[in-house]
């Protein structure tokens, strides 16, 4: 008897107090966007249903496109066309943040897999003379790895001309997207971030961003496939858009910013 009642405290003193936060450990806030990434089936429907969808409309616009100029896809790299779960992973289990240092490393290692569904769409396209640019805020130091990783995992057209990095310190993505567009019936542009589509997103606060996609909302599934990933992306900065914190406080701003009842 005794002992029920002693254990019986122990599980109520362990139950957390509604309103009480437990200690901030930054390193493992997105543990479970990491293990849905690698380890559950809806992450890989998601990501059938992405390519699907791609496919699907490539092929309705090959079936009506007359203009003359040639077709043109563009998409990201990063957690669009290749999977970088084992790099924060790695960090998590260190009991580390995202840094420049331990990332290099990952991208040196060229052993990134690809995305389910994102080798056969990108052939697929490839196959009927679409053009397909990858355009990635990768350092363009990080080039000869991030081209011998895509060729390895059997996407199509991974040369110098078709896989454009990240110029100096500018993340904004249009610039290149611009150049493509120029030469190119640019039809579809696949994507995990929304500086992926278009420079509407760029920079600008979670409100804004939310904003933009209610008014962009007819491109979505259109023109704009956006591929799932709950691990990073700039939806994070812009909770706190505008201010440099450490990663102290920006798992404090997270907290802040859930909305409960």
């Amino acid at each position: 008897m005794i002992r029920q009642l002693f254990l019986s405290l122990v599980l109520f003193l362990s139950i957390p107090v509604f309103g009480q936060v437990a200690e901030h450990k930054p390193a493992q806030y997105n543990v479970n966007g990491t293990l849905w990434q690698q380890q559950s089936g809806e992450y890989k429907a998601l990501c059938y249903q992405a390519f699907n969808l791609a496919r699907l409309r490539l092929q309705e616009i090959l079936m009506t496109n007359k203009d003359s100029m040639p077709l043109a896809v563009i998409t990201d790299v990063d957690e669009t066309v290749l999977d970088n779960s084992p790099s924060a992973a790695r960090d998590i289990l260190n009991g580390k943040t995202y840094n420049e240092a331990d990332w290099k490393v990952w991208v040196d290692l060229a052993k990134a897999n690809a995305m389910p569904g994102a080798v056969e769409f990108f052939n697929y396209a490839a196959q009927h003379g679409v053009q397909c640019f990858y355009i990635t805020n990768r350092k363009e130091d990080q080039k000869a790895a991030t081209m011998k990783n895509l060729q390895q995992q059997g996407f199509p057209q991974v040369d110098e001309m078709h896989v454009m990095m990240k110029q100096g310190s500018v993340s904004d993505k249009e610039p290149r997207r611009q150049e493509v567009v120029k030469k190119y019936n640019t039809v579809l542009l696949l994507g995990d971030n929304l500086n992926d589509f278009d420079d509407l997103f760029f920079e600008k606060p979670a409100a804004e961003r939310n904003a933009n996609v209610d008014k962009s909302q007819a491109f979505f599934g259109s023109k704009y496939i956006v591929l799932p990933n709950a691990t990073y992306g700039d939806w994070e900065g812009a909770l706190w858009y505008g201010q440099k914190l450490t990663a102290e406080e920006k798992d404090k701003v997270k907290w802040a910013s859930l909305i409960g009842y």
